[in-house]
């Protein structure tokens, strides 16, 4: 059910990190149109956003089936570290909203990315200690769109999932955030109207003046 309001008693604030707290998202669209040797098609990047590098690896296998696939995850990550390198920024509101909440709310953040990527990120901005727990997509048996990240990072939080508010801005995650039972938040304009409330971005006056408390 969409609403209009965002809930007040939480056990936990759980955040993805690529797209919602991070503007990293281009870097990886640039790491694959660089793998590929040319841009991605609608289809192609449809089927990748909000995934692993394990779905990038599989589509990139099924377009070159004879390429090895651990030379393939090598080669992307050394692409994907040289585009990330000086160019990860916060996305809107996303370093006010962490700051405000550290230490009044048990928050987390938990993406599909690889764990180096996920808390090299974080501390780069000075947020990986404000973080209650911080998961990578190495720490789960299943990645998003299963639920288990977020499952997982609520058993860490001792907090019940359905009192959890998960924050996302791909489908992937709101699918994750859906099966786990969680009260799901969606961002930007690929997810409009979707999840149980949608604002455009952090720096949205509804999750600015947001008080949320255990």
């Amino acid at each position: 059910m969409v609403t209009m309001n965002l809930p007040e008693q939480v056990d936990a604030i759980l955040f993805d990190m690529d797209g919602t707290l991070l503007n990293t998202l281009p870097a990886w669209c640039v790491a694959s149109e660089q793998l590929w040797g040319t841009s991605l098609t609608d289809v192609d990047s449809a089927e990748v956003d909000g995934g692993t590098v394990d779905d990038i690896l599989e589509l990139y296998l099924r377009d070159f089936p004879q390429a090895d696939p651990q030379a393939t995850v090598r080669r992307f990550m050394d692409i994907l570290d040289a585009n990330l390198a000086g160019n990860t920024e916060p996305m809107p509101g996303a370093d006010r909203l962490v700051r405000r909440l550290a230490g009044h709310v048990p928050i987390a953040v938990v993406s599909n990315s690889p764990t180096r990527l996920v808390r090299d990120g974080l501390a780069l901005q000075g947020w990986l200690d404000l973080f209650d727990a911080v998961l990578g997509v190495d720490d789960v048996a299943a990645g998003k769109p299963a639920p288990d990240p977020y499952l997982t990072a609520a058993e860490r939080l001792g907090a019940d999932p359905t009192r959890c508010v998960v924050i996302e801005d791909s489908a992937f995650g709101l699918r994750a955030g859906r099966a786990a039972g969680a009260w799901v938040l969606t961002l930007g304009d690929r997810l409009k109207g979707q999840g149980n409330m949608w604002v455009p971005g952090l720096d949205d006056e509804r999750v600015t003046t947001w008080e949320p408390h255990p």
